[in-house]
């Protein structure tokens, strides 16, 4: 192998790195997601054709979503712990906004079926409790964790 060939293979394997990092979200019409409304990169939640740092609606760290780009304490606006989003630090049984448990997400500290108001089953987010074609919202493209799906869910206006 020349060295041509070893630089283009190690740009191409990094590439691939780089794209499988990034978590894409798309919305459509419940059976064709067609349009990128987010993206997850470096634990930022972006516009979907946006890489200024600037333009990022929260930050991941962790167990704790931070509002705006920076990771810093002082934009924490959710802590996930048990299964459970709490606003803030999450002292409190009464700063619980959501529930998950078995891939469906309760308002409040509830595990009532009536109480679900979204439910995520293999990457789609759909709308209330069933997972019909016709509730479909969003795709998820990626690899993620709890913590980053709140946070896209966030993002999307889907919670407050």
């Amino acid at each position: 192998m020349n060295m041509r060939s070893i630089i283009l293979t190690l740009c191409l394997t990094l590439l691939t790195i780089v794209v499988s990092a990034q978590i894409r979200v798309f919305s459509g019409n419940g059976h064709y997601f067609t349009d990128m409304v987010l993206r997850l990169e470096n634990n930022r939640t972006l516009p979907p054709f946006s890489y200024n740092i600037n333009d990022a609606y929260l930050t991941v760290v962790g167990n704790k979503i931070m509002e705006g780009p920076m990771g810093s304490e002082f934009d924490l606006l959710y802590t996930f712990r048990d299964n459970k989003l709490y606003t803030g630090q999450g002292m409190y049984s009464a700063q619980i906004a959501y529930t998950y448990m078995d891939g469906k997400i309760y308002r409040g500290d509830s595990n009532f079926e009536l109480d679900v108001i979204y439910n995520v089953r293999e990457d789609v987010i759909y709308a209330g409790r069933q997972s019909f074609a016709t509730d479909a919202l969003y795709l998820i493209e990626g690899q993620y964790t709890l913590p980053q799906l709140f946070a896209i869910m966030l993002s999307l206006d889907l919670m407050r």
